[in-house]
């Protein structure tokens, strides 16, 4: 059985920053979602984790749709196929139950992993990559998903990033190699 990890965490967690480097030291690949968003400032097709669309093109991609999310002016979603080739994928609650009901009947064992960082930390780094309006939209829209989320029975795993991305990659990367070790894979 494949195994997902699906990390989650509110917008400028550092969600994707954690993901991408204890995939790189792990040797595993992060699946890059579609999206119909633009392109943020400094941010490039090779760094991003998306593969950018425009909304003309989202429907001939729903017959393989496994994950959808409805975002403040875009779409972002992932596909069968996408799952069953990546390890990592990054994803908000709403997804993580789509994805959920849509893998059923797939040979895919699902395991979420929740990034949580103090909201000022949040707020300065949405400053630093300057998108943050766009941030506080997101971030205002996500509020009662993740309120829902976090009393949920849903979370497997936790990491509260709140020191260097170092320590937060380490914890990650114990927490894979713990669950891989626990389930035999």
């Amino acid at each position: 059985m494949h195994t997902l990890y699906c990390i989650l965490g509110r917008t400028s967690s550092g969600k994707s920053s954690i993901a991408k480097e204890a995939a790189k030291k792990l040797n595993m690949t992060v699946l890059k979602s579609y999206t119909t968003r633009s392109i943020r400032p400094g941010e490039t097709v090779d760094n991003s984790d998306h593969i950018f669309i425009s909304p003309d093109d989202v429907e001939k991609y729903k017959p393989n749709m496994v994950a959808y999310t409805d975002r403040v002016g875009y779409c972002s979603f992932a596909t069968k196929e996408q799952i069953l080739n990546s390890n990592f994928y990054i994803i908000d609650p709403v997804g993580l139950y789509t994805l959920k009901l849509k893998t059923r009947d797939i040979d895919v064992r699902l395991v979420s992993i929740y990034i949580t960082t103090p909201y000022t930390t949040a707020e300065e780094r949405a400053k630093k990559r300057g998108d943050y309006d766009s941030w506080k939209q997101n971030y205002a829209a996500e509020n009662d998903s993740f309120s829902n989320f976090e009393k949920s029975n849903l979370i497997d795993y936790r990491i509260l990033n709140d020191r260097s991305l170092e320590t937060s990659v380490e914890k990650m990367i114990n927490i894979i190699r713990k669950d891989l070790n626990k389930n035999n894979v």
